[in-house]
Formats: C-alpha cells, structure tokens, sequence
C-alpha cells in the first residue's frame, strides 16, 4: 500500500496480487480449505480516499476506470464497508469510544472476479486508513485478526511483501524475491466467484491428496530472481475447475501457451491469466498485441518490492516508480 496525506483527506493506493503457486492441501472442518500459496504484490492499484466527517455516517461512493465494467456490490456489502464498520466495533468495544464517520471514495482500477485479490486489497487499506484517522492505535497483528473475519486474502495485503501464505491464508511468512518481473495481465470477458470455483474442485478433485505439489521449487526459483527459472515452476491447483466452469478459457490458456514465454498462469480462483516476460520491451509488445484480441482488460505491471506498513503519512506524494500500462479493446 502506498499513502499520501493532503489536507484533511488520506489516499491510499491497493495494490493487486498474483499467484505464483497455489496448492490445496486439505479440507478444514471449518468449511475452509487448507492453501499453501506464494503471492506478489504488483502496481495495479485502486484508489481510495478518506475523509473524516461530523457525524458518525459511513459513506462510499464508487467508480470504475474506462474498460473496468465489473459490477461492485453495494455499499453496505461492499468489503471497505464492512472493513471500516469492523474496526469500529472493535475499538468501541474495547474503550468505550465513539468514532466519528468518514467519507470513503473508491476508485478501482482492478477488475472484479478476476483473483487479482483487489475486494481484499481494498479492505486491508480501509483497515489501515481508518486505524490512523481514528487514531486508534491496533498493531498490525490487531488489524490481521480484523483482516481474516473479512476474508482469507485480506491479511495478505497487510503484510507488505510478497509471502508465502499458509492455512486459510493468514500464516504468513514474507518472502524478498530479488527480481521485479515484468507481467501482462488478460482479464477475459467472463468473471468466476471464488466459491464455485472451491466448490467445483471440491466436487471433481477435493478427495486426491496424492498429487500434491510442493512450493519448494518456485521458492528456490524466485530466490534465484530469474524470470524463466520462475516460470517454469508457476503453479494454480484451481485451474482445471476454473477451466471446467468457464470452457471458454481453454481457448485463452491455448493462446497464451502458443506465445512462447517464459510463464504462462491463472491467478487465484480467476477467470485472469497472466504472462511472465522476459523484460519490460518483451512485456509492452506483448500487451499491445493482446489488447487487440476481444479480451475485456490487457495490463502491462510489474511486480513490487518490499514496502512496510512502518508509513510516514505525513508526506505529501507516493512514488509511482512501477507504473500500470492498462489497455481496453
């Protein structure tokens, strides 16, 4: 996450994530499964601003960028929402405090349905902004156990870094992948809800525990930082489901595969593949061919390097050094 404090508003740009490895290795008694995943953030954000109000109404308004048609839920189901009335719980729980309201406006860049983790993203900013302007004082591991209430991913995008993420997805562990890699993102026209696609492994493929993969070779791989070496080793147990559901993405994962590159992946549950290029140049030629081909988003990013949560907010800009190329039919 990145901040900038201007008058008395807080804008925080969420990142997005990819999958570089995705495991299911058991089921929980829960209902939940048990993951063993590898996520990276990259510099796909959405944009969100904070501003206290005199009264104690939650308000969110929303809008999308041109080409981002994906629907977002209404303002009382929306996870910034339910983010920011958790945290209040919270802290008038545990001091008797009341809070006073905030103005909250989300501008998304990242498409919805898509496992790109942008819902999740969004609610862990919404967590950490309104922890400062409340001056509620809750650590990090405070905010992580707020974070899983509201979804597996969110404690992801508290963290920073990219992280090897285990159980439900909220034991992590942060990784320093010393490359950024150079990524195209292809959201297809058609979205898949996270639980169909769970549900779809969990009825062709939710008994085989034989086959499992590890992570090892993709974490030796990101440590060594080269982008083939990275490629050869991604990984997605979710993406025969997601193949099953949608068919129309086989003839997307054809066509990616046919590019020759160094990583062809889906990320999280999708419909969104993604492209590991051997530099930024390879990256841009490779978006701007695909942006032509009827699909709903092309993106050009990167990868981000470690950030903490240790922010000064009281600088007046952010540094886009990773910038997004976004490109719409």
């Amino acid at each position: 996450m990145l901040f900038r404090r201007q008058n008395n508003e807080l804008e925080v740009l969420a990142p997005a994530k990819l999958n570089l490895f995705l495991e299911i290795t058991d089921k929980r008694s829960d209902g939940f499964h048990e993951l063993d995943m590898l996520m990276v953030p990259i510099a796909l954000y959405d944009t969100l601003t904070f501003k206290l109000r005199r009264d104690d109404e939650i308000t969110l308004s929303t809008r999308c960028a041109v080409g981002n048609k994906s629907p977002l839920p209404a303002a009382p189901d929306n996870l910034v929402t339910r983010a920011v009335k958790l945290l209040r719980q919270r802290i008038e729980t545990d001091s008797a405090s009341t809070t006073s309201g905030l103005d909250i406006c989300l501008f998304k860049r990242i498409p919805a349905a898509a496992g790109l983790g942008g819902g999740s993203s969004d609610a862990a900013a919404a967590l950490v902004a309104a922890n400062y302007l409340w001056q509620a004082g809750l650590s990090t591991v405070e905010l992580s156990e707020l974070a899983l209430q509201i979804g597996s991913d969110v404690p992801f995008f508290l963290s920073g870094s990219a992280a090897r993420c285990r159980g439900r997805g909220e034991l992590l562990t942060p990784l320093n992948i010393p490359a950024t890699l150079d990524v195209v993102l292809i959201k297809p026209r058609v979205g898949l809800a996270t639980a169909e696609v769970f549900a779809e492994y969990a009825t062709h493929q939710g008994a085989r525990v034989d086959d499992r993969v590890a992570a090892d070779n993709i974490l030796g791989a990101c440590a060594s930082g080269r982008a083939p070496e990275i490629g050869k080793w991604l990984y997605n147990r979710l993406v025969d489901s997601a193949l099953r559901l949608q068919p129309e993405l086989q003839q997307l994962q054809a066509e990616l595969l046919a590019l020759g590159l160094p990583g062809v992946q889906m990320t999280g549950s999708g419909s969104t593949f993604y492209l590991i290029c051997r530099h930024a140049r390879q990256a841009r030629n490779i978006a701007e061919k695909l942006s032509h081909r009827g699909h709903a988003a092309v993106f050009h990013t990167r990868t981000l390097a470690h950030r903490s949560l240790n922010i000064d907010f009281e600088q007046d800009s952010f540094p886009l050094e990773q910038p997004c190329v976004g490109l719409s039919p």
